[in-house]
């Protein structure tokens, strides 16, 4: 991924062609310190450094080729930034935090990207509502719903244990309890 960069020379060649033709230029351009090359060269190392800056751009826009902005990709998709986990992993938790379809798939890749094995998932109530409702009479407020979560998972270290359970917290709706348990099935 990223724009293409070309040679100097290639952007000099393209900036020598916005001049007039004529005997007048050719000779302008025949002299290698002419003012007319020096401003082809100048103008073409511009070019090529405008267009490597614009590769990274791109590649910074992508979380997979992140690097610069990893920071703040965590900042305003995370609320926090991760410094104490590696590129792979944060770009993973990044990743993650993007899935439109939060699944047992998606907490075990939290899960994997602290290090920790997810064991199970279980989530033993269904949904319950609450509100009243009649038939033709709106309701003065709509049903709200919760959910309980209990999260199996293998012992973490004591430091990375909270930032995952923060992390996961933060991905599942906000009518859901979590519980973790560490250690079993």
């Amino acid at each position: 991924m990223g724009i293409d960069v070309c040679t100097p020379e290639a952007y000099q060649g393209s900036i020598r062609k916005l001049f007039p033709r004529g005997p007048y230029w050719d000779k302008q351009f025949a002299e290698a310190e002419s003012d007319c090359s020096l401003f082809c060269k100048a103008k073409a190392n511009l070019i090529v450094r405008l267009r490597k800056r614009m590769s990274d751009l791109q590649n910074e826009s992508v979380i997979q080729t992140a690097e610069e902005t990893l920071d703040n990709w965590e900042r305003v998709l995370l609320g926090k930034t991760n410094l104490e986990l590696d590129a792979a992993q944060r770009k993973s938790l990044l990743h993650v935090s993007k899935a439109e379809n939060f699944s047992i798939n998606t907490i075990k890749e939290i899960g994997r990207t602290y290090g920790i094995t997810i064991t199970n998932v279980v989530l033993p109530f269904r949904p319950a509502f609450f509100g009243h409702s009649f038939f033709g009479i709106d309701p003065i407020a709509s049903p709200a719903a919760f959910a309980v979560l209990f999260v199996y998972a293998s012992h973490p270290d004591e430091e990375i244990r909270e930032d995952f359970e923060e992390q996961l917290i933060s991905r599942v709706l906000s009518n859901y309890v979590v519980y973790f348990i560490y250690g079993g099935s």
